[in-house]
């Protein structure tokens, strides 16, 4: 929609009606706007007030909810319109008012200084790491995806599918969505809730003098990133934890990821997983191109350090459409640095 001026239908008066032709028609690997109208109702899905969300989203929310495209709609998908042409001409209509609304509130510049942030997280982790390692003569990097099961095995846990529905005079309400679960089972809300998400990294660094002592006195410095991915693109972390190499032994090493992921599973109330990046199959094909990087580290080698923050950068600062776009205030940080 901002990156082209397509029209999505063509509305046609053809043996004596009007016609809706999806436009263009036959253009190999060109993607019809058209497409997109049957999912407008349940994108509302996705709103909830007093969220923070990226400015292409609020923009849709705003306009759709002004709209009379979304009285004819309704809340969440529906099968068969009644007059086709009308729906192609009123969605025809709402993409011209977003356009318009686009340019008013100068989208492009904001996304594009949206993703240029990326740009400033990587500065700020490269000065975090060339701090880290003037500290400390030896660092062990300990390489993790933190994330959480597809399902909530209790209600407190659950996300409940809600939708929004415009009354009489036009007061946007929220209901329960009309879309079926895909698998007639609740999806566990930090997948989708950044802000629950948030409260459960934050939780994770609480009470370092507890059970979990042991890790905490280890550990010398973090990076956690939240983005959004893989195939349902939920929420998950990004970390890389950096510990004290002074009489560590293999067996204490071990010892302390299974305090990672015991402790993360305890802070999500038992929804949390977590991957060990340094047991992907692919490690000493990625030693070969030189990309490994999370050997232990000493400091006096530029190169490893080099090597190092060239591996951070690539996976807490990249965009691939995995930034956090609904949060749960505007100044809700996904990427955290700490000691």
């Amino acid at each position: 929609m901002l990156e082209t001026e397509q029209v999505p239908f063509d509305v046609r008066h053809q043996v004596g009606r009007q016609q809706a032709v999806r436009n263009p028609v036959g253009v190999s690997g060109y993607r019809s706007l058209a497409g997109f109208l049957p999912l407008c109702g349940q994108w509302m899905d996705l709103y909830w007030p007093a969220y923070a969300y990226s400015v292409d989203l609020q923009l849709f929310f705003d306009c759709f909810m002004q709209h009379p495209l979304a009285r004819m709609l309704g809340c969440g998908v529906r099968d068969g319109i009644a007059d086709k042409s009308m729906a192609a001409s009123l969605y025809n209509d709402f993409v011209g008012t977003l356009r318009m609304e686009a340019v008013r509130r100068g989208v492009r510049k904001w996304l594009s200084d949206w993703r240029g942030n990326l740009d400033d997280q990587e500065r700020a982790i490269r000065r975090y790491l060339g701090a880290l390692s003037e500290q400390y003569r030896c660092l062990v990097p300990v390489r993790v995806d933190l994330y959480y099961a597809d399902y909530a095995t209790a209600d407190a846990s659950a996300m409940a599918r809600t939708g929004w529905a415009a009354s009489e005079n036009g007061v946007w309400v929220p209901m329960p969505s009309n879309v079926a679960i895909g698998h007639g089972r609740p999806e566990t809300r930090a997948r989708i809730d950044a802000a629950v998400a948030i409260q459960d990294r934050d939780r994770f660094f609480e009470n370092r003098r507890g059970a979990d002592r042991l890790l905490f006195d280890r550990m010398v410095g973090y990076i956690w990133k939240l983005e959004q991915g893989g195939r349902h693109c939920a929420n998950h972390f990004h970390c890389i934890f950096f510990l004290d190499p002074a009489k560590l032994t293999q067996a204490e090493l071990c010892q302390l990821k299974c305090l990672i992921g015991d402790r993360w599973r305890r802070v999500t109330r038992g929804q949390g997983l977590m991957y060990d990046c340094h047991a992907r199959l692919d490690r000493e094909a990625l030693r070969a191109r030189g990309q490994w990087a999370v050997d232990p580290i000493a400091s006096a080698d530029p190169m490893q350090l080099a090597t190092l923050a060239n591996y951070v950068v690539r996976y807490f600062a990249k965009d691939d459409d995995q930034m956090v776009r609904a949060k749960p205030t505007a100044r809700a940080r996904t990427l955290t640095m700490g000691r």
